[in-house]
C-alpha cells in the first residue's frame, strides 16, 4: 500500500471538497424552489414570500448536514474509484477539507462552534475515509 503524499492529486481534492459544499447548496435551494412552486400552484400567483423564508429557515439547518455527509460519502467514493495510488489518503482529505469548509460556511453565516460542529467535522471525516475504502476495495487498488 502506497500512501505517500506526492502521489496525491491536490487539486482533485480541493474540487471534490468544494463541490461537495456547492452541490449540498444547490439541492437544497432546488428543494426551497420546489416548495416555492408549490405554493405558486396551490395560490394561482405569486407565493407568500414569508411561507418560503420560514420553510427555508426550518428545513435548511436540518436538512444541509445531511446532504453534505451522502455527498462527501458519494464523492469520496467516486474520487477513490479514479485515483491510481493512495485512494484512502484522498478520501480522507476530501472529508478533512469538506468538514473545515462546512465549518467555515457555518461561522459565516453567524453559527457558534460547539460540541456539534465538532462531531460533524469527524463524522465527515470518516465517511470521507469510508467512501475511499470501499471505492478502493470495489477496484481492487490502493
Amino acid at each position: 500500500m502506497n500512501y505517500s503524499l506526492s502521489s496525491v492529486r491536490w487539486l482533485r481534492i480541493l474540487i471534490a471538497a468544494v463541490a461537495v459544499i456547492a452541490v449540498s447548496f444547490l439541492l437544497l435551494m432546488v428543494i426551497i424552489t420546489g416548495y416555492a412552486f408549490v405554493l405558486a400552484f396551490q395560490v394561482r400567483g405569486a407565493p407568500d414570500q414569508n411561507a418560503i423564508n420560514h420553510f427555508a429557515a426550518k428545513v435548511s439547518p436540518k436538512l444541509m448536514p445531511w446532504l453534505e455527509m451522502l455527498l462527501t460519502l458519494v464523492v469520496t467514493f467516486i474520487v477513490a474509484r479514479r485515483a491510481e495510488t493512495a485512494s484512502i489518503v484522498h478520501g480522507l482529505f476530501i472529508g478533512i477539507l469538506a468538514g473545515l469548509l462546512s465549518l467555515a460556511v457555518i461561522l459565516a453565516f453567524g453559527g457558534q462552534l460547539g460540541l456539534h460542529n465538532l462531531v460533524f467535522l469527524l463524522t465527515v471525516v470518516g465517511l470521507g475515509w469510508l467512501g475511499s475504502f470501499v471505492g478502493q476495495k470495489k477496484t481492487g487498488r490502493t
